[in-house]
């Protein structure tokens, strides 16, 4: 994690309080499977949106170094987005909101680092990679919608949370693990079998 941490200046000047959510990204463990989960969804995902999306998506892929071939190393993506002003972080899923916003406002992309598994590829109910990194990296490549997305940090950080909205987050962050882990044909053998 020491590397992860030093591959960029930005990170350096996270306060002690949210360098507790950052997790090693431990890319050794992606099997080739979640290489080959990432490459389908990528490559779905260009199709798709290379003719719907705004033309600073694609450009942004290519801006924050998200191949369609491979997972992204978020060293790699560090050494990257110091270009760009901003900065990427591994955390374990769900964080809480106000910790969200105040990476955001410090110019740091909070990216989960498990992929989907194959059973939901087309949909995981979990924050991951694809989504994460191949999501939310592009748009910062656009100086304006990156400023934006500083400020909104900035505001959403200071932002109170009342006991209700933690009750909240922790129902949906329990929610979606219990989802990632029933699998689809876990589902099925749930359903009586009138054949």
């Amino acid at each position: 994690m020491q590397d992860e941490l030093h591959s960029n200046p930005i990170l350096d000047q996270l306060p002690p309080h949210l360098k507790q959510f950052i997790k090693p990204q431990n890319y050794h463990s992606y099997t080739p499977i979640d290489q080959a989960v990432w490459r389908y969804v990528m490559r779905q995902n260009i199709a798709h949106l290379s003719e719907i999306a705004h033309d600073s998506y694609v450009s942004g892929l290519k801006k924050t170094g998200i191949s369609i071939d491979r997972i992204p190393n978020m060293y790699g993506m560090n050494r990257i987005l110091k270009k760009i002003g901003w900065a990427a972080v591994a955390v374990d899923g769900f964080i809480p909101p106000n910790a969200f916003m105040e990476f955001q406002a410090f110019k740091v992309l909070v990216i989960a680092a498990d992929i989907r598994q194959l059973e939901h590829i087309e949909y995981t109910p979990a924050p991951d990679i694809i989504h994460e990194a191949a999501g939310h990296a592009p748009i910062i490549a656009n100086p304006g919608y990156a400023e934006y997305l500083r400020r909104l940090g900035a505001i959403g950080a200071k932002a109170i949370l009342s006991s209700y909205d933690m009750e909240l987050y922790e129902a949906v962050r329990l929610l979606s693990i219990l989802k990632k882990r029933l699998r689809p044909d876990r589902r099925k053998s749930r359903m009586p079998n009138h054949g």
